[in-house]
């Protein structure tokens, strides 16, 4: 199975164009001089504008440039505008002049990113989760300028491109030749993106041999190891990070043949997408695999799916896809395309989502061109530039219908063009028109989905019988002049539960998620400042309580369509404190926006029981009130947000549980406004004689006494520290950097949480 290059495929009028449209006015928007400052001051040039700040003044420098780079590459490619050339041009200008500034390959907007190379030759390597020889995931940054050089080659048609990446990853080579493979695994810590599959892809283009060897170097065999052999092992990892490195599996699976990356990379897919996908296509909590036993948190926390994740399983996806032919791998593609891609951009004034909380009555973030710039943000320009590369497809010089959206497609190997009128919004018929120059013999291949109940096809209007064969719908005959085929889906809702079987359960009309607005009060940040976290729903939560309860078994039973076009249906729920049901209006989630929603709902014969089950999770929520700040150690987002710092340390996930020890130390920052009254709270796992440890606590560099008291409760040691005014200093903010040192030669507890509470 072979995909069509983007350039072949157009959009038309639709969902989905206008998210590509709104994509282009957002690329537009950013000012690619500010994009690139990062790479000309590690350069040592002078930059015609200041960088942005954000994520790119934070330590990330350059990332989005990278991603920018894919992202006008492709857009230009699917939409033939011109300012979108231009700009791919005016950044590989910039870059080429960096490259020829430093003089070795090198080139990228990390902090310090050439001395990295320099110290990772020398053996210098101090790994941790997200940061590596004191750096923000330098690799992960780099990987997205040398991935931005390779797009604008292949995609952008830029000769000049491709020798910039290939010089680059000629610098990477002569670093990385002078690491052993032990010190080069132990760098293979600290998350590096695509790295895998971008060197695969340099193979693939060059011919070089050097490169697959170094993208098999980067197969991080901690996780591709078990993989392999069909274990999960992923609770508790940093999805996204993890999802990368599967992405290159299946593009070394297609270039060596080796059956491991080819099983690893297929069982991780089966493995995430049964049973840790919930119905718009997302997964992940907080950013991390969770356990599949238990989705509790999916629709407790704020920060629910996230995008970057998507992105990348789509990519994971289409290479498994066409490297197997297995179309039901289509049906999740379709439903995260439609659902969480499409969901992730505003269609009118842009800005991508990060978070899509699946919580009751919550709502998402959208970023701004001036201040936000999050990795969902660079992933998110290329998303809404990508819906044309699989509606399309040719095999055995057959014609495959994969995506029922609205695309046109010129084959001119073939001397066919293809218009298809499809939008599942609103209609379950679609209408492929094809128009030929000369008579042509071929198949065409129309895929069944997985959510239709039944396929009926008519040419010019009369019905047909089509073969069936491996999940297509298949018409073999000569074709000539123009034909109209229609394709109707006979569909209807569906209920989906969470992959736990717990109480709560989406609807959805064949691939289409509904949901409910649920008000516009307290959109807190609804549209992103410059803040570390601005990506994060901040506003308040509504209690669980509140959300109306599905007095049914089958939540289809409670649900009835109301129109098709537009698509709405309601549903009968028990509202809080109701003697009697009432309706709420479902609607396509996608087509939701700057509003509280509910999308999951809380499902039980028993109503009152299944309240009294919510109200159990609010008063758990509720004990937890009292904290007045707190960091999960070893997560990477309250790290970051309390100002993590470190020297050897390490970050470890065990059986779903995050620690963070050291043989050095680690701070956190946290903030204590009141002033007063407060405990610093530590929890950190029992150490055993087998494995002795010990550590220092400091507040704001004084050191603290024996804590005032200890339990220990089902091998976790819990410490609380008054925190003494003598030891807060006078900062306005109620600042407070929280260390924890090594002791007595002996690294520190496997720490857990530090909190501050209120005594």
């Amino acid at each position: 199975m072979h995909s069509f290059p983007l350039a072949d495929v157009r959009l038309l009028d639709g969902p989905c164009k206008d998210a590509q449209d709104a994509d282009v006015r957002y690329v537009l928007a950013l000012d690619p001089d500010r994009l690139c400052a990062p790479y000309l001051r590690e350069a040592g040039l002078e930059s015609p504008a200041p960088g942005y700040g954000n994520w790119e003044g934070d330590g990330m420098g350059g990332h989005i440039g990278g991603h920018y780079l894919s992202a006008c590459a492709q857009l230009w490619a699917a939409t033939g505008d011109q300012r979108l050339r231009d700009r791919v041009e005016h950044v590989l200008d910039v870059l080429e002049r960096c490259q020829q500034a430093v003089g070795t390959g090198y080139v990228g907007g990390v902090p310090g990113g050439a001395a990295l190379g320099e110290e990772l030759a020398a053996g210098v390597v101090d790994a941790d989760t997200f940061s590596l020889n004191g750096r923000w995931v330098p690799l992960y940054n780099l990987h997205k300028t040398v991935a931005g050089l390779l797009d604008a080659a292949t995609v952008g048609a830029s000769p000049r491109a491709l020798t910039m990446a290939t010089a680059w990853a000629d610098w990477w080579l002569s670093v990385s030749r002078r690491l052993s493979d032990e010190a080069f695994e132990e760098m293979l810590h600290t998350e590096f993106g695509g790295m895998t599959e971008t060197f695969a892809a340099l193979a693939d283009v060059t011919g070089r041999p050097e490169y697959l060897a170094e993208a098999q170097r980067f197969a991080h065999r901690e996780v591709l190891d078990p993989l392999a052999e069909g274990r999960d092992v992923l609770d508790g990892l940093h999805a996204n990070t993890q999802i990368a490195k599967v992405v290159g599996y299946a593009r070394l699976a297609a270039l060596t043949g080796d059956p491991r990356y080819r099983d690893a990379a297929q069982f991780f897919w089966r493995t995430v997408t049964a049973r840790r996908t919930v119905a718009i296509g997302g997964n992940s909590v907080r950013e991390h695999f969770h356990a599949t036993d238990d989705f509790t948190m999916m629709v407790a926390e704020r920060q629910g799916p996230e995008t970057c994740n998507t992105y990348n399983m789509l990519k994971l996806t289409a290479s498994l896809f066409l490297a197997s032919d297995d179309v039901s791998s289509l049906d999740f593609y379709e439903r995260a395309t439609l659902n969480h891609v499409l969901s992730s951009q505003h269609p009118m004034r842009g800005g991508f989502v990060y978070f899509t909380p699946l919580r009751p009555a919550h709502y998402r973030v959208y970023s701004q061109p001036g201040t936000s710039m999050w990795c969902c943000v660079g992933s998110g320009m290329e998303n809404h530039a990508r819906y044309g590369s699989l509606v399309f497809a040719h095999t055995d010089g057959d014609l495959v219908v994969n995506l029922y959206l609205a695309a046109s497609l010129d084959w001119a190997e073939r001397g066919l063009t293809a218009r298809l009128d499809a939008d599942l919004f609103t209609s379950d018929t679609a209408v492929l028109d094809l128009a030929v120059t000369s008579p042509v013999a071929l198949g065409l291949r129309l895929r069944r989905p997985g959510w239709a109940r039944d396929v009926h096809v008519e040419v010019d209007g009369e019905p047909v019988e089509a073969e069936v064969a491996d999940g297509y719908l298949v018409l073999r005959r000569t074709w000539s002049g123009s034909h109209r085929v229609t394709v109707r889906f006979a569909t209807g809702l569906a209920a989906e539960a969470l992959p736990d079987g717990s109480g709560w359960v989406a609807l959805r009309w064949g691939p289409v998620v509904l949901a409910a607005p649920a008000g516009q009060d307290r959109l807190d940040g609804l549209l992103a400042d410059e803040q570390r976290m601005g990506h994060v729903a901040a506003g308040p939560t509504r209690a669980l309580a509140a959300t109306p309860v599905v007095a049914t078994g089958d939540a289809v039973d409670a649900a009835v369509l109301v129109s098709r076009d537009p698509l709405r249906v309601d549903l009968t729920v028990w509202e809080e404190g109701a003697d009697r049901p009432s309706t709420v209006r479902l609607s396509p989630f996608a087509l939701l926006h700057d509003t509280r929603y509910t999308l999951y709902w809380p499902v039980g014969t028993d109503v009152d029981a299944r309240r009294a089950e919510l109200a159990a999770l609010d008063r758990t929520e509720s004990a937890h009130a009292a904290v007045v700040a707190e960091v999960v150690a070893g997560e990477q987002q309250p790290e970051a947000d309390h100002a993590f710092a470190g020297e050897h340390t390490r970050a470890r996930t065990v059986e779903g549980t995050h620690t963070r020890s050291a043989t050095g130390w680690f701070s956190y920052t946290l903030h204590d406004p009141a002033g007063a009254g407060t405990v610093l709270h530590v929890t950190a796992i029992e150490p055993t004689a087998a494995d002795p440890r010990a550590q220092e606590l400091r507040i704001n560099g004084t050191v603290l006494g024996p804590p005032a008291r200890t339990w220990v409760e089902a091998g976790v040691r819990h410490a609380h520290h008054p925190v003494a005014d003598t030891v807060r200093g006078d900062d306005p903010d109620g600042r407070l950097v929280v260390s924890v040192h090594g002791r007595d030669g002996l690294p520190t507890l496997d720490v857990l949480r530090i909190r501050l509470v209120e005594a």
